[in-house]
This record gives structure tokens, sequence and C-alpha cells, in this order.
């Protein structure tokens, strides 16, 4: 595939607000390894436009996509900033729902978020993470670490999402024990594993 191929189909998707071929668009350049800068630049824009457009209607994949438009350039505050603040409006938006549970893999996914921020930007990423931490503290004390029914099927496969765009390297290397025990101990990771992003998506309404 010649790199203006993915660049044309992007941005075609993206004017005729057809949705479902972006996404598919978008995974097929992201998956496709070696990438030129311009082809980068197309990944994270079609991302930022997908990630908007699922919004906190659809979480897991606007998590994934706000998540791979970072990947594209790791070291960019504005696109981490992006990604922490839609953690933030989740917990918000959610916080009669969440339970300990949830909490506990939020933080979590902060944890994998940082994994592949360069060392350079490490103090730049705790403190636009930091929000998010003290977030969960206090809605943590706010519910009394109530239980949830079902809110964390939702977070659960927005962890694993993270989880699963990690090279095996990177899981060898810079994962906590504590974290993998956590995917590995989900109680439909096998389902996650099989189905991740197999089934087709529905048409979404772009935000006015």
């Amino acid at each position: 595939m010649r790199y203006k191929d993915p660049i044309e189909t992007i941005h075609q998707a993206i004017r005729a607000g057809d949705y479902d071929a972006l996404s598919d668009a978008l995974d097929l350049a992201y998956n496709s390894g070696s990438r030129s800068a311009v082809v980068k630049s197309a990944i994270c824009f079609g991302y930022r436009v997908l990630a908007d457009v699922y919004g906190q209607s659809n979480p897991v994949e606007a998590l994934l996509a706000h998540d791979r438009s970072r990947q594209m350039f790791p070291g960019d505050k504005e696109l981490l900033q992006d990604e922490i603040d839609f953690l933030i409006e989740f917990v918000e938006s959610n916080e009669d729902e969440l339970g300990e549970k949830d909490y506990d893999l939020i933080g979590k996914m902060a944890e994998l978020i940082k994994i592949r921020v360069p060392k350079s930007s490490k103090e730049m990423a705790d403190r636009v993470c930091d929000p998010l931490v003290s977030e969960i503290k206090h809605f943590e004390t706010k519910a009394e670490l109530k239980e949830t029914i079902n809110i964390y099927r939702v977070s659960e496969p927005m962890l694993y999402n993270l989880f699963a765009d990690l090279t095996e390297q990177e899981r060898k290397e810079k994962i906590a024990d504590i974290i993998l025990k956590t995917i590995e101990d989900m109680d439909r990771i096998d389902y996650l594993k099989k189905n991740k992003k197999s089934s087709k998506k529905k048409s979404v309404t772009p935000k006015p």
C-alpha cells in the first residue's frame, strides 16, 4: 500500500461522514507497521475525529481512539490531555454507578497510558494525569467504595483495549505485575480477546 492510499481513504471517509469506513481505514493504517510522518498525522487526526464522534456514548471505542491518536505522537501534551480529560469526564458522568472495581481499573488505565510516554516527558505526564488520580480518590470517598452491578463491563474492555495495543516487548519490560494480574483475572477476558473490534459497528451520528 502506498502512503497516499491510507491518507486519501481516511480523509474521504471523514468528508463523507462514514465513520464505519473511517474506523476500518484507521485500523488498517494503524496496523500496517512502518509509517511516514504524513501518515502518522493523518492517523492522529482521523482517530481524534472518531473519538469526538463516539464520545461518552461509546466510551470503549472513544478511549481506544484517543489512545491510538496519542500513540502517533506519544510525547504530545495536548493529545495526552485530551485522553485524560476524557477519562475524567467518564468518571464524573458515571459517578452514581462506578464502584471500587471501576476506580481500580481506571487507575490502571492511567498507568498503561503513561507506559508509552517517553521518559523525557514523564514529569509532564505525571502532571497531566494527577487530576484524574485526584478525581478517582474523590469519588471513591464520596461513593464509599460501593459495589456496582454493570458499569465495570464498560471499564474492563476500556482497560483491555489499552493493554492489547502494547507490544509483547512493552508488556515484558514495562508493565507492572499488578496490571498484568488484573488483565488475567478479568472475568470476560477470553470473550474480549475473541471479539475485540470484530463486530460491525453501528452507524454513528456526529455531534452537531
